[in-house]
């Protein structure tokens, strides 16, 4: 899957973007832009899925509708919630009622001001969108109180709801105006309330978004030309010639350009688990004791250095990030040597009736459900257009090998592997994703109808989902933290699928460009604050 709702595979440009949002202003700030017309050329998926931001949710999409499409609120440098289009917000004491009051200077690219209806039409849209209808399932009413105060009406406590709000891409806030008076609008979108607006798109070429003059702050880039390609040895060799100025590249490129020092390559710590998933409904992995077997197993440092060129993290048991208030480190499968973990994972073996048989390839024995003598085989597929999850897949049949199960790595066709992954096709499987932080992962991976439910946990439990919503609701942070902990504590036992480590996708710029930061999400933060020397 890609990055955080979208599906991912072997190329995700998280690095035009931040958990830190658009730069907002001040109400009040000069909305004149300066007239030198600073010029970037950015290399970047063509967004297939299209620009509404109720139906796509690739990242290929979401990147550019972040640029074009501003959200109420945003998160700033440090990963805290500021605001963005919004001046300021409150909340009922019982969390159950927001009021947003919108900056004075905030307008769409047209110049016409965005206003309460403006939003009000578009959480509206986005409640009956498939991208953001899961998020908003509380969202009971929103109502314009004035040309600049909107309110939200919720059906549950919701602690987290301006989070909710500043989803990148997603949680746009469109002109209704705009979006009524023009069939087929999202095609080459008008009028929009982003940092920049689209003024060309040719398909299978490239877009051109200039500045939109009207933001409260206009960047100090003036215009992207955004070209479509999903070749990363072609973007490194793009930057390097000064053909390109931002591009994501392979990590043996970024290693190469780190060493040479004409370029800046940058990571971000992002939360971009990989994972193992499995059918839990079935031997072998419906025991825990096997799926934890498994979790000791894995070299989790070793297929980061041989899949990853050493980028990225490692986890041995804890999901979320350290960056993230809710942390807590969980280290149940970090073992003192290579020989300790996998005699503790044949321990497991052994204890759940798959014994190791004559060959070395460990047999049934006592399984319920399965034939005495059957041998612990598994064919693993993986998305044939993402090189490190073919590596991976590698590194985790010698891992297995180790502790006597057999597996068979599956090269397996893009277009239809996540839609196999929701239909329980595969006893297990790779794969990777993002979050922007501990409320959206376990309300969209582990929550019963997530967005990303059933292509990584496959959870469909309502203790759990009580035990969520509680943590969502929380009426003090340190309330959810203390949820939350326990959420991270029961998946490290459980291991509903078996996280390893993260993907921090290496980014690629030009020395001309300045000021520009590794960012943790989508959103256009890092783009806004760059600028041209």
């Amino acid at each position: 899957m890609r990055r955080t709702t979208a599906l991912t595979g072997a190329f995700v440009l998280v690095g035009v973007s931040a958990l830190a949002g658009c730069g907002g202003s001040e109400p009040g700030a000069s909305s004149t832009p300066s007239t030198a017309i600073t010029e970037i050329t950015m290399l970047q998926p063509e967004p297939s899925q299209g620009l509404d931001p109720n139906i796509a949710a690739a990242d290929a999409s979401r990147i550019p509708m972040a640029m074009m499409y501003e959200t109420l609120t945003e998160r700033d440098a440090d990963g805290k919630l500021v605001g963005a289009l919004a001046e300021k917000w409150e909340s009922s004491p019982d969390n159950t009622t927001y009021t947003f009051t919108l900056k004075s200077n905030a307008a769409f690219s047209d110049g016409t001001p965005v206003t309460a209806e403006d939003v009000k039409f578009s959480f509206d849209r986005m409640k009956t969108g498939e991208v953001m209808k899961g998020l908003l399932s509380t969202l009971t009413g929103v109502e314009a109180v004035d040309q600049k105060t909107v309110r939200f009406a919720l059906s549950a406590p919701s602690r987290i709801f301006p989070e909710t709000a500043s989803r990148p891409g997603s949680a746009a806030i469109l002109s209704k105006k705009a979006v009524e008076a023009k069939p087929g609008y999202f095609t080459l979108p008008t009028a929009t309330s982003g940092p920049w607006q689209l003024t060309s798109y040719v398909p299978k070429g490239s877009a051109i978004f200039d500045v939109n003059p009207h933001y409260p702050t206009p960047p100090k880039i003036s215009k992207i030309r955004y070209t479509f390609s999903e070749d990363p040895s072609g973007h490194a060799a793009a930057i390097e010639s000064g053909s390109g100025d931002i591009a994501n590249i392979g990590y043996t490129d970024a290693e190469r350009l780190k060493s040479g020092g004409t370029v800046q390559v940058l990571q971000s710590d992002a939360l971009a688990p990989l994972f193992w998933g499995w059918d839990r409904t079935k031997p072998p992995f419906s025991d825990k004791k096997v799926r934890q077997a498994v979790a000791f197993a894995v070299d989790r440092e070793g297929r980061q250095a041989a899949c990853w060129s050493g980028t990225g993290g490692v986890t041995y048991g804890n999901i979320l990030r350290p960056w993230d208030p809710n942390y807590t480190e969980i280290s149940t499968y970090q073992t003192s040597s290579r020989a300790d973990a996998i005699s503790k994972a044949g321990a497991l073996l052994d204890a759940a009736g798959w014994v190791q048989g004559a060959g070395g390839t460990r047999t049934a024995k006592g399984v319920a459900g399965v034939d005495d003598g059957t041998p612990f085989k598994v064919s693993v597929p993986y998305e044939s257009n993402w090189p490190a999850a073919g590596c991976h897949v590698q590194v985790l049949q010698q891992n297995l090998k180790d502790v006597g199960i057999q597996v068979t790595p599956e090269k397996y066709d893009p277009a239809a592997y996540w839609g196999d992954v929701a239909k329980g096709k595969f006893a297990m499987y790779h794969g990777g994703a993002g979050a922007s932080g501990a409320a959206d992962l376990y309300q969209n991976w582990f929550h019963t109808g997530g967005s990303l439910t059933s292509l990584t946990t496959h959870l469909a439990d309502q203790s759990l989902d009580a035990k969520i919503d509680q943590a969502l609701g929380a009426g003090t942070p340190a309330d959810a933290t203390a949820i939350f902990k326990e959420l991270e504590q029961w998946q490290a036992d459980e291991v509903p699928m078996l996280v390893v480590g993260y993907q921090w996708p290496q980014v690629a710029v030009s020395k001309r460009v300045q000021n520009f930061t590794a960012p943790l999400d989508d959103d256009s933060y890092s783009l806004v604050r760059a600028s041209v020397g």
